[in-house]
């Protein structure tokens, strides 16, 4: 299983960051909308979508909402505002569950809401992030995937305690701590290089820009372990080998992307 996750980040990886730093903004738009039609199509079938025609809408829905947000820059920060309020209600749903299942999921217009809210500010964010400086992608993807690979591998060697049991039975505290530590330590390294002698000030607040990141990865990745558990599926697809599905691979981005964006609006 691990050499199958590897090989396939060694495939993909490279792709990815030059994508990122070759395309321009609108060829970059353009290469995301995949990414949510797949996901989409994915978190259709977690809520118990089983028709091709009806995914297909979906899809086609959310991207429009998402192209046509992308087009209106004074909707950037209200989405933004609105995403993050709704991942704080996500948050007590993780932390209640299983209690209060039927508030978020037995409903089908929640369940079209929460995909609306897990792909459309994700690609508006990724888009807006690269309209601004296409390396701020690149670092947002780069403490994602070290926190979530220092997670695995901290929880593997020292995790006792276990996070969320009822969520998601393999992930520990110790193991979202080290992903916590690894993450910063790649910020520092990012303050370090970009910054030319780079303040106190700066090395705190982007500090504190990956420790939010980190915490919305964790938060996201539950989230979307909620849908698989009630679901009764152990991965939202088979699409990548190692990894499962797409939607297994950007469920920490749908939520560290917009708050992200967000953040860093505010810290710098």
């Amino acid at each position: 299983m691990l050499l199958k996750r590897l090989l396939t980040a060694v495939f993909l990886i490279p792709l990815v960051v030059i994508a990122t730093l070759k395309l321009n903004s609108s060829e970059f738009l353009l290469v995301m909308m995949p990414v949510l039609v797949i996901g989409s199509w994915e978190f259709s079938g977690l809520i118990k979508t089983k028709r091709w025609i009806t995914k297909a809408l979906y899809a086609l829905v959310l991207m429009a909402a998402a192209y046509f947000l992308n087009q209106e820059p004074f909707l950037l920060m209200p989405l933004l505002i609105i995403t993050l309020l709704w991942w704080v209600i996500n948050s007590y749903w993780i932390i209640s569950f299983p209690r209060n299942t039927n508030f978020w999921y037995n409903y089908k217009a929640t369940r079209l809401i929460n995909g609306f809210f897990f792909f459309v500010p994700l690609l508006v964010a990724l888009s807006a992030l690269h309209q601004v400086d296409s390396a701020l992608v690149l670092l947002l993807l780069a403490l994602i995937w070290t926190a979530d690979s220092g997670a695995y591998f901290v929880g593997r060697a020292i995790g006792r305690k276990k996070l969320l049991p009822n969520v998601s039975p393999g992930k520990t505290i110790e193991g979202a701590v080290g992903g916590a530590l690894f993450s910063l330590g790649v910020m520092f390294v990012y303050v370090y290089f970009v910054f030319e002698s780079a303040t106190l000030e700066q090395y705190f607040l982007y500090g504190i820009l990956s420790l939010v990141v980190t915490l919305a990865s964790i938060i996201g990745d539950l989230f979307e372990s909620l849908h698989k558990r009630v679901a009764g599926v152990k991965d939202s697809g088979i699409l990548l080998p190692g990894h499962g599905g797409f939607f297994d691979r950007i469920d920490s981005l749908t939520a560290s992307a917009p708050i992200f964006l967000l953040t860093y609006s505010f810290l710098t």
